[in-house]
């Protein structure tokens, strides 16, 4: 059965939302899509966890990547507030960062994936990614893979870290902190980085079908730690914070949040934060191939993923991201809606995942 609302239009999606569950392509999940405040579509359904829990209005789940387009909104309402600044240098924030050749990297360099610290040179544990004190003395030691600005490699998992830390600096908060004050609970909405201990319960359990992958030998973005399906279901990685990859939230808090940034941008509500600074925060970097992911991706100043092909629907202005396994969130300028899928059902592989392009490809067409 599919809980939630779908407007008349819009069945057509609710009915391949629904065949998902009765094909046993998913096993719990939400999608969303929200305009102006209220919904087009919020929709739930299936499992929280294989021994029958079901999947509830507020139940929540690990997004992964996709967590780094919300940190990178919380990021452009400090570079509003005249507390970040993209051009200066991260040292200027964080003194002890411009060991090992790094003075000349700056916040838009980390942020837009090209400051050479996209990976862990040494190697790091799953357990170590809990430690953020460890995790921030590697990288003050650690020196980049190239000069800052001339290369693109996404940082899958010290992003995260590297933000977090500047924006600790900067206002003696930590980015899950940011992220509760300046949009959760500000908005009213499900999503954490750091899963405070009422919530817990909440959050679906992960289950992956494994794929035999070749692991790389040498250390890159993705293979270092490798992801680990079981740890991520436990409790001790629920509550830490490790940005790049720990949010927890479902499809109607993020899309929320993108329908609600967008429509700054459009209506200039200044909810959030100003037109002129999404402007700013959404123009393209340097346009190349990205050497992690082997493809040319287009990145926006602070990190957003802009055009990310159906993911993000039809229309080239879109903007948001994706996270491994299948969640993802975007807004559609365009059309003035914020979009997310969240899911417990791991697709664990780096193709574009068919779920939700299944649904945008026939929203798209109805709309």
């Amino acid at each position: 059965m599919i809980n939630g609302y779908c407007e008349e239009k819009y069945i057509p999606l609710k009915k391949i939302f629904e065949d998902y569950f009765l094909k046993q392509e998913e096993i719990g999940a939400s999608f969303a899509i929200y305009k102006e405040g209220k919904p087009l579509i919020d929709l739930w359904s299936g499992l929280k966890n294989k021994n029958d829990k079901k999947w509830e209005e507020n139940t929540i789940v690990n997004v992964f990547s996709a967590t780094k387009g919300i940190y990178e909104i919380v990021t452009s309402i400090l570079i509003d507030q005249n507390i970040l600044d993209l051009e200066k240098s991260v040292s200027y924030y964080w003194e002890a960062f411009k060991q090992s050749n790094k003075r000349e990297i700056t916040l838009k360099h980390i942020l837009s994936h090209q400051s050479g610290l996209y990976r862990f040179k040494e190697k790091i544990t799953q357990e170590d990614l809990l430690d953020w004190n460890k995790i921030i003395t590697i990288l003050e030691n650690q020196e980049p893979d190239h000069p800052c600005g001339k290369k693109t490699y996404y940082h899958a998992k010290t992003h995260g870290f590297l933000i977090g830390e500047i924006i600790k600096k900067t206002t003696k908060k930590s980015l899950g902190e940011l992220v509760s004050e300046l949009l959760s609970k500000k908005l009213g909405l499900d999503f954490f980085i750091g899963t405070p201990k009422n919530q817990l319960s909440n959050i679906a359990f992960l289950y992956e079908e494994k794929t035999e992958t070749k692991i790389s030998a040498e250390f890159n973005a993705f293979n270092n730690p490798e992801h680990e399906i079981n740890f991520y279901n436990k409790q001790k990685w629920q509550t830490a914070e490790v940005p790049s990859m720990n949010g927890h939230g479902n499809a109607r808090s993020i899309a929320k949040i993108y329908d609600i940034f967008v429509n700054d941008l459009l209506l200039e509500k200044n909810i959030l934060l100003s037109k002129a600074t999404i402007k700013k925060c959404l123009t393209e970097g340097t346009s190349r191939i990205d050497e992690s992911l082997m493809m040319p991706i287009r990145w926006s100043q602070v990190g957003l993923i802009l055009r990310g092909g159906w993911l993000f629907g039809k229309n080239k202005e879109s903007f948001g991201h994706n996270g491994w396994g299948g969640s993802l969130g975007f807004a559609d300028p365009m059309l003035g809606i914020g979009v997310s899928y969240a899911t417990n059902k791991i697709n664990p592989t780096m193709v574009s995942d068919q779920r939700i392009i299944n649904l945008l490809k026939k929203f798209y067409e109805i709309y």
